[in-house]
């Protein structure tokens, strides 16, 4: 009876407690990375409302032969839904073809509110986007301008 009782250990104390200090350190050194995804994540649903909201900038382009007024704009742009983390979607620097959608965001993880992600439409009908975000969330097609004064 004693030799069963004895084969019956559990964890010391110490033991336990390294296990739990290797899982800290873990999730530690990856939490910043988790966090990284998240907002890269939430930023595929602002690109594909600037994707919306260029084609139909396009189209009123090609309909009535320049950019919209903010007037004309609010008139075709599309609602946001309630729990969308884009705040606002405006135009702005309108000159015949060419102007800007900005889609400011709202607070959320990794974006500060009122951060924004600018699309400009040139005089050959290019967009480029440039943005206040830091450069490791951002699309591979924009240009942070964090840091940098505007």
């Amino acid at each position: 009876m004693r030799s069963s009782r004895l084969s019956m250990r559990g964890f010391t104390l110490l033991e336990l407690m390294v296990v739990i200090a290797i899982i800290s350190i873990l999730a530690s050194l990856s939490a910043p990375a988790f966090t990284r995804q998240i907002t890269k994540a939430k930023l595929i649903e602002v690109q594909n409302l600037a994707t919306q909201h260029q084609s139909l900038v396009e189209e009123f382009i090609l309909l009535h032969g320049s950019f919209p007024s903010e007037a004309d704009f609010n008139l075709i742009k599309n609602p946001l839904d309630t729990d969308s983390i884009v705040k606002l979607i405006t135009v702005n620097d309108q000159n015949k073809g060419t102007g800007n959608i900005q889609l400011t965001l709202n607070d959320s993880t990794g974006i500060t509110e009122n951060q924004y992600l600018k699309y400009a439409r040139d005089t050959n009908r290019n967009w480029h986007c440039t943005s206040d975000l830091a450069e490791n969330v951002l699309p591979l097609q924009c240009k942070s301008l964090a840091g940098e004064k505007q």
